[in-house]
């Protein structure tokens, strides 16, 4: 069951992901600013510097110099140094030139020196522009004195009008900065979506999950075309897989429940029959007796085979892996496998014959090769209705020798042929059972060749009947 969250995912992403770009753009904008503010002051810091050296020069040249200061004034009107000051004192603290209407007085109405103007007068010729409260507002202030001492030149420059309006920043600066803000936030909204996108659609998953409605379609899902995305997909996938695997073992094993039952079924209720027709009549003839004794007995063979097949099936199931495997000599086995045929009459009166190089050597388990072989000669003989059984080695390929067991008979049908190493299949039901065969005897093969660590498939062979081609691992 999901929990309720005062915040989705996506909204936990993006807050702090927009608060991380809010706080770089407005770092690096501060300090944009910053250092744009400090470039245009010395900008302006510089052209009160000169304003100073061209009046000393001018001094030191023999230049007039309220001509100078005049001739700047006229230079500097309707620019950014429109509101300059400039005063030059002689060391007598006398004015030499001036612009009128902005004269940098030493002394108040009281005759009191102003401080901070006399400290620069007597740094002499220091080149460090001041700020300084002059009058009724805040000047940039910078004074410089001749080589001989003799002059003294003021320049101040108020912070007002164009000063403030050069000094100021841009206001399409602030106006990028908020486009810049809002673009980065719906990037950050919408990524944070794109990335919890997929989160959302397994949160969904899940919950059908927990309800049973469970979707055929993962690939419905809208996850996002990336490596999160992919992940998702694979996960939802790998689940439904394992889903659908789970529901065709549940089927699979009530199958194998049915037919395990209806097999040992008939058996029982063959021998049950018998033995209750023998039980209820007392006067029932010997001989007819003895009949019906050995078909019981029959049966109870048939059963114990059963039990012990599925045995065999039961624990290669489970071990899928042979203990026990040592190297084997396939010739020599397949020829002690022949004789016993011949003299157990086991193929019938089919003829068994085979062809094993002398140095076959193979790693195996000698009880379940002989049992596996053994399965392929019943099956033959009971079924394939031919005359001949061949074994025969093919080639050695990939550390692993190639065998084909083929019989000359019917073979069976090509719709038939994927299915016969399932349990409990037959090709003829009836046929099978009035042999006593019981569905196993093939299936129980497969298991023991893989096993072993081999492989098995069965084809129809080109000259009639069945062939089937299966690998062992080969000895070295």
């Amino acid at each position: 069951m999901a929990h309720k969250h005062f915040l989705r995912l996506h909204w936990k992403l993006f807050f702090p992901l927009v608060g991380m770009l809010w706080l770089i753009i407005g770092i690096t904008i501060i300090y944009f600013v910053k250092h744009e503010e400090q470039r245009q002051k010395e900008n302006l810091e510089n052209r009160l510097l000169n304003v100073n050296f061209t009046i000393i020069d001018a001094y030191e040249h023999g230049v007039d110099l309220q001509k100078t200061v005049d001739f700047i004034r006229l230079f500097t009107a309707k620019t950014t140094l429109d509101p300059l000051h400039i005063t030059v004192y002689n060391d007598n603290a006398e004015i030499v030139a001036d612009n009128a209407s902005a004269t940098i007085l030493l002394y108040d109405d009281n005759g009191n020196i102003n401080p901070e103007l006399e400290k620069l007068w007597n740094n002499g010729r220091n080149t460090r522009v001041t700020n300084m409260s002059y009058g009724n507002s805040k000047c940039m202030v910078h004074s410089m004195t001749s080589s001989d001492g003799h002059i003294h030149s003021f320049a101040a420059l108020p912070y007002k009008d164009e000063v403030l309006t050069f000094l100021s920043i841009d206001p399409m600066i602030w106006i990028a900065v908020i486009i810049l803000g809002i673009l980065s936030s719906a990037l950050a909204y919408f990524g944070s979506r794109a990335i919890c996108r997929n989160v959302y659609a397994l949160q969904d998953f899940a919950n059908a999950i927990s309800t049973d409605r469970i979707p055929d379609d993962i690939n419905s899902k809208q996850f996002s075309k990336d490596e999160l995305g992919d992940v998702s997909r694979d996960l939802l996938t790998l689940y439904r897989d394992k889903i659908r695997a789970e529901h065709e073992k549940i089927y699979h094993e009530r199958q194998i429940g049915i037919n395990i039952s209806h097999e040992l079924n008939t058996p029982v209720g063959i021998i049950k029959g018998y033995l209750d027709t023998v039980l209820s009549d007392s006067d029932i003839p010997e001989e007819q007796k003895q009949k019906f004794l050995l078909r019981a007995q029959q049966n109870i063979n048939r059963l114990s085979n059963l039990v012990n097949d599925m045995t065999m099936v039961m624990r290669l199931q489970e071990n899928g892996v042979a203990t026990g495997c040592v190297k084997i000599n396939f010739h020599d086995l397949t020829a002690l496998l022949s004789q016993d045929i011949l003299q157990g009459h086991i193929a019938d009166n089919m003829k068994f014959i085979y062809d094993i190089p002398e140095n076959c050597q193979v790693i195996g388990h000698e009880s379940l090769l002989t049992n596996a072989l053994l399965n392929l000669i019943y099956n033959a003989a009971q079924h394939s209705g031919g005359t001949k059984i061949s074994l025969c080695w093919l080639h050695e390929e990939n550390n692993m020798h190639i065998f084909t067991f083929a019989d000359n008979g019917v073979g069976v049908d090509e719709e038939s042929l994927p299915r016969l190493f399932d349990l409990f299949y037959r090709t003829d039901a009836g046929r099978s059972r009035k042999n006593g065969g019981s569905g196993l005897g093939i299936p129980i093969v497969r298991r023991i060749i893989v096993a072993l660590g081999g492989d098995i498939t069965a084809t129809n062979a080109e000259t009639g009947g069945l062939k089937f081609t299966f690998s062992l691992p080969a000895a070295k």
